[in-house]
């Protein structure tokens, strides 16, 4: 049957007839792209064109000219999304000059086009969010298409509008969207509505847990609460090489890479876009899948809920171990509360003007979490032994433990007590602070333990959402979003920057993540339109002790009054760590070397993208900036100095007792760094890319692109970091280490340098008077000729992009797809924030053993070869 048979008339016959027309000029553009004059152009990337080719004709210099008019942006990645479609009569024939218009459900903003000779129409950066598309054409009824969902960073295509001849004045409804699979692009994508995200059922309420529900992703978080920490890997990459965006800023954190600045409630989650390979030159950053948390946006009706959601531990089943043991369930209590409210906004004095333009979303979710620790068990020195009274110092077996004078040959002290004379003021000082033991019922602890605690741990939660959508004009859209999470940990154990294995005192841990992000869309053209995105974060992490509780860890408030080999880098005074080997479950105080923590991460970032829409190319041009800097991040370990008064048979002043050895004033080992570091990390990104999107035929559809990335390494202000290079290894300055030694029946170490016998503890360190430590450390702080970054810059970094899709049946029913790209990486900032600024010999960490406290001050500390990370000066960016 001749094509269009069967239609009515004259009409039957005109659009039987255009539709040949047509159909020889579409193929001249989709079949094989621009035949001119029988010649064919197969420019990968349409910025020019020769003359005579069916397209739109715009010379590559004015385009280039926009491009850099409005590429003068940073960092963030596109969050819009692309809808795509072919408008054929019922002979299958192009309809060229359909009007399309384009309007988004929520708002009612409206966006037109009309088709090319091919019936072909495109709509980019669309905000992500359910649509309704109406086609209108001479001599055909009216199409209307709704609720066609666009995700976010993806092309929908529509390839059955197919309009049916009637009066424009008649309209066919199609309500339903038949479901097709992605053929305008290469990438393999996952989307998760926000239908999805609100009714699957999150223990943590983590948006990103709901990423392992997508093939080729493994989550291995199983986090209780709100958390910003994500653990998932995706197609084997690393969970560090993944980047996180919401409302197209990048949150990821400096430092480890795979935790965010701030934390989305999932009832103000429109939609989770996850990239997992193949995605075009526009997405880059990290080599990972690109992870897109788009945040709800307000409608011309007001919407709003309040929800309450509860777990306790009398909704859950016990387990088959505490009912045998008669146990009850184990306290279980989390409380989350939250709203949001959305619509309109309507301003005093502004009236209708802002009504049908300006709308907002407003989310709020808390978590008043209080969180019990579990039951620790800890030995503590008794009163008697506070006071050198060992009379009743008992071992696991309740045999007396004997202490000896490490003063007169080791002989055992009269009575196990240790004489007034014999009492070092500043151990006692220390064993004084130690809590006094709650447990002395030895048949039910065996010796094992004489003090019991268990903390409880305020962790209230926060998270705050803001968007404000502006249609100033049909052409011009503006958005603001911000984003917040407070993170507060108030408690004595499990506090960032901790103290110890027991409750030593209490702090406030508060992590304040912000982010504030702006946009700015300028529609040229149905054809030409520009997106340009500014955003920043910050998150300061702090760490507050209160007055009465640092009055408790402060040298001179409890008495202890030896001073420290550096004690410029103690600035409060406070105490010193200590452990006590050969206590079973002994007390341990160890300060955080950060403490007191307060640092700032910050990020700047701008970015701009400019799209231009030609017959069957769509051009795409951006240019990426980001500026990081984290302060005030200290480094250098025990800043405070370390004693380590366990029991050691090598040391001569061993008294077979770990608190006896501190009530003495002996030490087995004592640490302390040279200094301490403060640093602040700069970084710096700078992408760009082009990109071309082919839509070769109905069918098939080409990418082409290419990302470009300056990645200048991290650097620290004042150059305070140091690196091992091996070439600047000099051999006539390595160093002896002290050997091992027989002398009589005793395994001592012995100088081969000097000949000295030393303790055997001294086997392996650094034997002084040959050689240079740092040999083949070098820093920029002492070599100019060192790269601040300690390794030379990249250059320039090319990343192509190349990716097919293929609609088999050409229905969207089955597609075949594929690519090939290049991603880098950059260097983890924590790397340099907390390995190469505490390296020697920027810091060095002398130890000292065997030694008393009185003497502490004029001993003289050995070093051991360290464990340090070196850069390559002509190192790749992997």
């Amino acid at each position: 049957m001749p094509r269009g048979q069967g239609l009515a008339g004259g009409a039957a016959k005109a659009v039987a007839a255009r539709g040949r027309a047509v159909r020889r000029r579409s193929r001249r553009v989709i079949d094989n792209e621009y035949i001119a004059g029988g010649e064919r152009s197969r420019s990968m990337v349409a910025l020019s064109f020769k003359r005579g080719c069916v397209c739109d004709r715009m010379p590559a210099m004015r385009l280039l000219g926009l491009f850099v008019l409005f590429s003068l942006g940073a960092f963030a990645q596109s969050i819009t999304g692309s809808l795509a479609g072919v408008v054929t009569d019922p002979t299958d024939a192009a309809i060229p000059k359909a009007a399309v218009v384009l309007r988004l459900n929520a708002t009612g903003a409206e966006r037109t086009a009309e088709t090319n000779e091919a019936g072909r129409f495109f709509f980019g950066s669309l905000q992500p969010g359910a649509y309704t598309l109406t086609i209108e054409a001479a001599g055909f009824r009216r199409l209307e298409r709704t609720n066609v969902n666009v995700p976010a960073a993806e092309t929908v295509s529509l390839n059955d509008l197919t309009l049916t001849v009637g009066q424009v004045t008649d309209s066919v409804v199609v309500e339903a969207q038949a479901a097709v699979v992605q053929s305008q692009t290469a990438e393999r994508a996952g989307v998760l509505t926000g239908a999805q995200v609100q009714n699957l059922a999150i223990r943590g309420r983590n948006v990103t847990s709901l990423v392992s529900l997508l093939p080729g992703v493994v989550d291995l978080d199983d986090s209780e609460n709100l958390a910003v920490n994500w653990n998932f890997n995706v197609q084997g990459n690393r969970r560090n090489t993944n980047n996180l965006t919401i409302d197209g800023a990048t949150v990821n954190a400096i430092g480890n890479n795979f935790n965010s600045v701030v934390a989305v409630s999932m009832d103000a989650v429109a939609e989770v876009k996850v990239l997992l390979s193949n995605y075009q030159a526009e997405y880059g950053r990290m080599s990972g899948a690109n992870v897109s948390i788009v945040t709800k946006s307000g409608s011309k009706e007001f919407h709003g809920l309040a929800s309450y959601y509860k777990r306790n531990e009398w909704l859950n089943a016990n387990d088959f171990f505490n009912n045998r043991l008669g146990r009850a369930r184990p306290r279980y209590r989390f409380d989350t509360w939250n709203y949001n409210v959305g619509g309109p906004v309507m301003l005093p004095g502004a009236g209708r003007r802002l009504k049908d333009k300006m709308f907002f979303f407003w989310s709020q979710e808390f978590w008043p979490l209080s969180v019990p620790t579990a039951l620790a068990q800890r030995t503590t020195p008794t009163q008697l032994e506070r006071a050198g009274n060992f009379s009743q110092s008992l071992d696991v077996n309740n045999a007396l433990i004997v202490v000896r004078d490490p003063f007169n040959n080791r002989a055992p002290f009269a009575g196990n007590i240790v004489p007034a004379s014999r009492i070092d003021s500043n151990g006692r000082a220390l064993l004084n602070f130690l809590p006094a033991p709650n447990f002395t019922d030895r048949g039910l602890s065996r010796g094992q333990f004489n003090y019991v605690f268990q903390d409880v741990v305020d962790q209230p939660k926060r998270t705050d959402t803001l968007k404000l959508d502006y249609n100033m004009t049909a052409s011009d859209i503006v958005t603001f979003s911000y984003s917040a999470r407070n993170d507060i940990n108030d408690g004595k154990v499990g506090i960032p920057a901790g103290t110890g294995n027991y409750d030593v005192y209490r702090q406030r841990s508060e992590n304040l993540g912000k982010l504030f992000l702006g946009r700015y869309q300028k529609i040229f053209s149905p054809t030409l339109i520009n997106e340009f995105n500014g955003s920043y974060s910050t998150r300061p992490l702090n760490n507050s002790i209160p007055d009465d509780a640092l009055a408790s860890i402060q040298r001179d408030k409890i008495g202890f009054t030896l001073g420290q080999l550096n004690p410029s880098s103690n600035p409060l005074n406070l105490i010193p760590n200590m452990s006590f080997g050969g206590v079973p479950n002994a007390v341990a105080v160890s300060m955080d070397g950060r403490t007191p923590l307060t640092t700032t991460h910050e990020i700047i970032s701008i970015s701009n993208n400019l799209t231009k829409t030609f017959t069957a190319h769509t051009v795409k041009l951006g240019f990426y900036y980001d500026r990081l800097w984290a302060e005030n991040q200290p480094t250098g370990g025990a800043f405070n100095g370390s004693f380590n008064f366990g029991r050691n048979v090598n040391n001569p002043l061993e008294t077979d007792y770990a608190f006896s050895n501190a009530i003495v004033g002996v030490y087995n080992q004592y640490d302390e760094p040279t200094a301490r570091v403060f640093p602040v990390n700069y970084a710096t990104n700078i992408e760009w890319f082009a990109q071309d999107n082919w839509k070769v035929n109905r069918k098939l559809a080409l990418d082409f692109g290419m990302r470009f990335h300056y990645l200048p390494q991290s650097w620290i202000d004042g150059d305070a970091m140091s690196g091992f290079r091996a070439e600047a290894f000099n051999p006539a300055q390595a160093v002896n280490l002290i050997e091992p030694f027989r002398q009589g029946n005793a395994r001592v170490g012995r100088n081969p340098n000097t000949g000295e016998i030393v303790p055997a503890a001294l086997i392996g360190a650094i034997a002084p008077g040959r050689g240079n430590p740092a040999n083949g450390m070098v820093s920029p702080l002492t070599d100019p000729s060192v790269p601040r970054s300690l390794m030379k810059e990249p250059g320039v970094l090319l990343a192509p992009r190349v990716g097919f899709a293929y609609d088999v049946s050409g229905n969207g029913k089955m597609a075949v797809r594929g690519g090939f790209g290049m991603f880098y990486n950059r260097m983890s900032h924590g790397v340099v924030l907390t390995d190469f600024a505490a390296q020697p010999p920027i810091i060095n960490l002398p130890t000292l053993f065997y030694g008393t406290m009185p003497t502490l001050r004029n001993a003289t500390g050995v070093l051991f070869p360290a464990n340090v990370l070196g850069l390559d000066a002509n190192a790749k960016i992997p």
